[in-house]
């Protein structure tokens, strides 16, 4: 069975092509190129320097003799990527390079503002990346990768004084305001309708105007989303992007419902206002569409925050992911 590559393990894999295939030509490629590296004047440590430079010649330079990136070579003959990781690897030559400030930092996806032309961006950290708090000033790269964007090394990193930029502070608004709503109590048989009653209208009526549901009382509402999940479910599971399965595979495997830590690396990053997100992330996505709650539980004597599928739904979806997995198995033999 062949173990496809993840984009955490993707720089490596990259690396290893690279220097594999080009170990011979390696003092050529320097000489030939190194007066187009952007960064070439940047007084930084030699590793670091060099690092960058690796960085910059594997994603970003297109080598005339291949008119294309030695990534997207690799991305071209590799067997243990995905057809959606490939067409990952072909937007990363599309670097942007910037001063940013930190707006906020949730789980793995930390947004940053472009201090140039103002736009946000939602990147996601490396695991090897330093935690980064609100204000924080970024110099460096960084590159569309599917639904948002990795980085390709901070250049600099600084602290500075409290900008009082209204992206922060609107953000610090929103994170708290998600934070009160995820302190309501859930029970191991908490129903869909007592959670759902405890979400604000928007957060209602974006979930109707997603499954198409045209009541207008909340509590209506309400009960048409419930109605569509379980009648609709296997269509709904089916369109889920992989992460997203996992993640509820891991949950049923629990009972249905886990300590939300034990989620720590998939996304999260779900905002107060979901119709100005052009982007879910993993967990984000599951609850936006009602098939994931996070709140407070009593848990081995204690009140953890927990990750909980809607009892209503565990059967079914217990059942919907054996059959996939199952159907995975077979064409893999």
């Amino acid at each position: 069975m062949v173990i496809m590559i993840d984009e955490d393990d993707l720089p490596q894999a990259i690396f290893e092509y690279a220097t594999t295939k080009y170990a011979k030509r390696s003092r050529e490629l320097f000489e030939k190129y190194v007066e187009e590296f952007p960064e070439k004047n940047l007084d930084l440590p030699d590793e670091a320097w060099h690092k960058n430079f690796l960085c910059w010649l594997f994603y970003e330079k297109i080598l005339p003799e291949a008119g294309k990136t030695i990534a997207e070579e690799f991305a071209e003959q590799s067997t243990e990527i995905t057809p959606e990781m490939k067409r990952n690897i072909l937007q990363m030559r599309n670097m942007i390079r910037s001063d940013f400030v930190v707006i906020s930092e949730k789980g793995n996806i930390l947004k940053i503002k472009d201090m140039n032309d103002k736009t946000i961006y939602d990147v996601k950290r490396s695991k090897d990346n330093p935690r980064l708090h609100p204000n924080t000033m970024i110099t460096g790269r960084i590159h569309p990768f599917g639904n948002h964007y990795r980085t390709t090394g901070f250049l600099l990193i600084r602290t500075t004084p409290l900008i009082l930029d209204p992206d922060i502070l609107m953000h610090a608004f929103e994170n708290d305001q998600v934070t009160r709503i995820e302190k309501f109590q859930l029970r191991k048989k908490s129903t869909f309708k007592s959670v759902m009653n405890k979400y604000p209208s928007h957060w209602i009526d974006w979930m109707s105007d997603h499954y198409e549901i045209k009541q207008r009382l909340k509590k209506d509402k309400i009960r048409a989303i419930e109605n569509k999940l379980t009648s609709n479910l296997p269509r709904i599971i089916q369109d889920l992007p992989k992460k997203c399965k996992e993640v509820l595979q891991f949950c049923m495997e629990n009972g249905g419902f886990v300590k939300y830590g034990k989620l720590k690396d998939y996304d999260d990053d779900l905002g107060l206002f979901w119709e100005e997100q052009s982007r879910a992330s993993t967990i984000g996505e599951l609850r936006q569409k009602g098939l994931l709650f996070v709140g407070k539980m009593g848990y081995d004597d204690r009140n953890y925050k927990i990750a909980f599928i809607p009892v209503e739904i565990r059967d079914d979806l217990k059942n919907l992911l054996v059959s996939e997995q199952q159907t995975l198995q077979m064409k893999r033999v």
